[in-house]
Formats: C-alpha cells, structure tokens, sequence
C-alpha cells in the first residue's frame, strides 16, 4: 500500500500536476498527502548572495545586505505561493487537513510543512519516511533540479514518482514496465507491486540487448505477473538506432498506459549525479507518470 505520499512543493507552476498526480495515488489506497516546501537557512542566503556579489562588475556590484534582503523576499514569495497553492487544491479537491494520522483512515487527507535547511538534505530525510514521493515537472521558471530528484531517488531508498506537466486523469489502470534483467528493474516491479495488483493491463516493454536473454526474461515477467490476476502483454523491440528513451516512450503510449514503472541506472562513484541515458532523459522531463525505483 503507498497511502504516505511526500510532495515537495516549490512555488513554481509544477506544484498544482504533482498535488493533483499524487492525489490519484492517494486515492488508490485512502492514502495522505504530506505537502512539504523547504526554505533555505540565513547562512545558505548569505553564501548564495556572496556568490551573486563575487560575480559582479566593480561598476555594478549590489551590496551583499541588499541582495540578502532581495533573496530573502522571493523565497517568501515562493513559500506563500506554495501555501496558497495548496490551500486551494485542499479547497477544489474537498480534502481535510489532518496533521496527525486519524487510525484507521478512510477517504484522503492532506498535511503541510515548511521546513528551514538544506533542500537536499530535508527531502532525502522526509523521503526517506514516506512511501513515495511525487515530483513536478521542472519548468523554465523553475521546479526541482534534476540533480535533486537524482539524489532523491539514490540516497532516500525510496520510489520517486515523477509527475508530467499536466496531470492524468487515471493513474495505474494500464502500465507499462520498462523491464531490464537487472536488480534495478526487479526493484522497480517489486515497489510498483501496490499498482500491478490493481491494474486493468500491464504491459511489459523490453529492449533487446541479448536477444534471446531478454526475451526470456520478459516473458518470464510476464508469466510471474499473471498469478497476480492482471492481464499481461509483452512489447519487445529490437534495440534502436536512435533514442531508447523515445522507443520506450511511444511503446508505453501506444500501450494507452497511464504509469511507466522503470528502474533508476547510475553508474559509478558519483551515481547519484551521473546516471544511465534513460533515467536521464526521464528526469529531464515526462509525457506521463514515472514511478522510478533505484
């Protein structure tokens, strides 16, 4: 069951499609949403002013004391953006705020913070407690840096659910699983098993490395995953000349599925910033829901 569901909120456009993804979520399994948005210390505005300063021209250089003053106020105006965002999701979705848990909760609920300290460090921690989280699509305006939801989802242990711009109207009725032979993808399939269970149709979609490897293994997928009571299909495809991210994409869409469910590849000592081209281009940005296991 994932009925604890974190959703960092930034101020920015992408609040109201990952309040509204997660709220889908939440009513899969009479869940609750924790609505948290972070404000950074004294001490981080100082060092981020510094750096504006340091990057001045001599003829046009800011006094540190008005740039703080400046950084300070947008970070307001970001905090209060996001708290009327979600008082008026709360009001339009008819959902009560309860900040502690009622029991045996029926129905969704919905909870807020404002958390002062180092972005990374508070959602990794928050994360780390709750089922899963869901982030917004990133905008030119702003959102959550790829890095962060990279290190999000190596460092929390946790699923990442990564909402598209604008929110589905179904979630979880027709997946599709990017399946790999490989730890990070059983993960995936495990974690996602909440969802498989209440699905109409999984699809399982597969990318040839070693031919006749991965089709036994997706068809073994596939067998496994019909004792679970879902109809099952397999799309398997011969590796592409172009993006894999692409072919995974249109196979997931050509499905009609609603979730993508894929495991998060990172490569080396610092795996939490380089990651394997389709995780990504998958945190860069998603035409529809992607609930991501590393």
């Amino acid at each position: 069951m994932l009925r604890s569901i974190l959703v960092p909120t930034m101020g920015f456009s992408g609040d109201p499609a990952a309040m509204e993804t997660a709220a889908l979520i939440a009513r899969h399994f009479d869940g609750h949403l924790e609505c948290v948005h972070v404000r950074p210390d004294p001490q981080q505005i100082l060092i981020q002013a510094a750096g504006y300063d340091m990057g001045l021209g001599m003829g046009t250089q800011m006094v540190i004391g008005d740039l703080i003053d400046v950084l300070q106020k947008e970070d307001a105006k970001r905090a209060e953006q996001s708290r009327k965002v979600f008082d008026a999701f709360c009001a339009r979705e008819k959902l009560p705020v309860a900040p502690t848990p009622p029991g045996a909760q029926k129905g969704v609920t919905a909870g807020w913070q404002e958390l002062t300290g180092r972005e990374i460090d508070i959602l990794i921690d928050v994360a780390r407690v709750h089922d899963v989280a869901v982030v917004g699509h990133a905008t030119p305006s702003g959102g959550l840096a790829r890095e962060t939801s990279g290190t999000m989802l190596v460092k929390s242990g946790r699923p990442l659910l990564l909402s598209p711009s604008r929110a589905p109207k179904e979630l979880g009725r027709r997946i599709a699983i990017a399946w790999k032979n490989t730890p990070e993808a059983a993960r995936a399939v495990g974690a996602a098993m909440p969802f498989i269970d209440k699905a109409e149709r999984i699809t399982v979609v597969s990318v040839a490395e070693r031919e006749e490897e991965t089709i036994t293994s997706a068809e073994a997928l596939a067998k496994s995953l019909r004792w679970h009571g879902v109809d099952v299909d397999i799309s398997y495809m011969a590796h592409p000349a172009g993006s894999i991210h692409d072919t995974i994409m249109r196979a997931a869409e050509d499905a009609k599925a609603d979730l993508l469910v894929m495991g998060g590849y990172g490569h080396g000592r610092l795996s939490e910033y380089i990651f394997g081209g389709f995780t990504r281009h998958v945190l860069a940005g998603v035409r529809l829901p992607v609930f991501l296991v590393h």
